[in-house]
């Protein structure tokens, strides 16, 4: 009864550091993305109107890849600070193993890896798809949608440049419009006091022109032709509206093992289940990671911590890309990542006598007690 006490004591620990450690890393990645899409919005790639959204689902994006980090980073803090007290020691001496202490790391790992594998298979194809929906629509508008007052923007189809000095106080229209264009080899530059979207038009690409001038010749010349108007109906270059092509991302887990033999589909499929499988790998390599000396400080092990998940991190990224190349057999697949990390884990094992044998097998570290 009292090691389940100390295992669900241990398991609190874990679940209130990891939701601190994530708090900060979801602060962290909403200002990373914020920032992204805000550059995105001023280039006029994205409509203002679909800020909020972008940055919600790359906010979770975010979180959700980064949910192994901050788990595994959890761990390595509680353990420390356990081993810094000798509260680790303590729990050894009286009769508490190793697996009583894993038991207590995977009472908080396996229900999360559990929702992870829930979220990167069932929710997380969906946000890609919807981001590639709102990506697909920002295309499909017209470019006077990316346009900030004061600033000139070239259209991302054709050799345009948009200019508006402000907007109106209701917001539906631009006031003091400049639209430059070249038509046949002929500069074609058009102002009007105000530009305002044309209800009747098909798509998004038409405006209507109020109480302007164009200039229609070639530079250089001297020679230009002038029309005044009090309203013009143009039209805007724009991309073609073209049906979006989705990813492999966005796809549901049917769909790529349908295609289980496309090395692309493959790929994605094995990520979406390598990054809860690598919850358990880490928590798996946490428990002999933290065990060192008791004064050597709950941080001591985090820069290792970090270099560890780096290097796992950076194997899953090579191993997914070599496999989506074709240059890692189907068969193989990103199993050799984790299977070298687990030879990670059963080296350190072997060394602190997790395992009940080697270097370090002993119930309890008489140095460490001294010290």
């Amino acid at each position: 009864m009292i090691l389940r006490r100390t295992e669900r004591f241990i398991a609190r620990e874990l679940l209130v550091t990891q939701t601190a450690v994530t708090i900060v890393l979801l602060l962290v990645i909403v200002g990373g993305v914020l920032a992204r899409v805000l550059r995105d919005v001023a280039e006029g790639s994205i409509p203002v109107d679909f800020l909020p959204g972008m940055v919600a689902f790359g906010a979770f994006k975010g979180i959700v890849f980064l949910w192994p980090v901050a788990l595994f980073l959890a761990f390595m803090l509680v353990l420390g600070r356990l081993q810094r007290d000798s509260e680790l020691v303590a729990l050894q001496a009286s009769g508490m193993s190793f697996a009583a202490l894993y038991r207590a790391l995977f009472w908080v790992a396996a229900p999360a890896s559990l929702l992870l594998l829930a979220l990167m298979t069932l929710v997380v194809p969906r946000t890609e798809a919807q981001i590639d929906s709102m990506r697909d629509l920002a295309e499909q508008r017209s470019d006077l949608v990316g346009i900030t007052p004061g600033r000139f923007l070239r259209s991302r189809v054709g050799e345009q440049v948009f200019f508006a000095e402000r907007l109106s106080e209701d917001r539906e229209a631009l006031l003091e419009v400049f639209i430059y264009r070249e038509v046949d080899g002929e500069a074609q530059v058009t102002v009007a006091e105000r530009a305002i979207p044309d209800p009747s038009a098909e798509g998004s690409g038409f405006l209507i022109l109020e109480n302007g001038y164009r200039h229609v010749g070639v530079p250089g010349e001297g020679s230009f032709r002038m029309l005044e108007f009090d309203r013009l109906r143009t039209q805007i270059t724009e991309p073609d509206a073209g049906v979006g092509s989705r990813g492999f991302d966005a796809m549901s887990n049917r769909e790529l093992w349908d295609r289980r033999d496309d090395s692309r589909a493959r790929a994605e499929l094995e990520w979406r289940l390598a990054m809860p499988l690598s919850i358990l790998v880490l928590t798996l390599i946490a428990l002999p990671l933290a065990q060192v000396p008791p004064r050597s400080g709950r941080y001591a092990r985090i820069p290792a911590a970090i270099g560890v998940y780096v290097l796992y991190a950076n194997f899953l990224i090579l191993g997914q890309g070599q496999l989506a190349d074709g240059r890692t057999p189907l068969a193989l697949g990103l199993w050799w990542t984790h299977g070298l990390m687990l030879v990670l884990w059963l080296l350190l094992a072997w060394r602190k006598g997790l395992l009940g044998f080697g270097r370090g097998a002993r119930r309890l570290d008489r140095e460490e007690v001294t010290s």
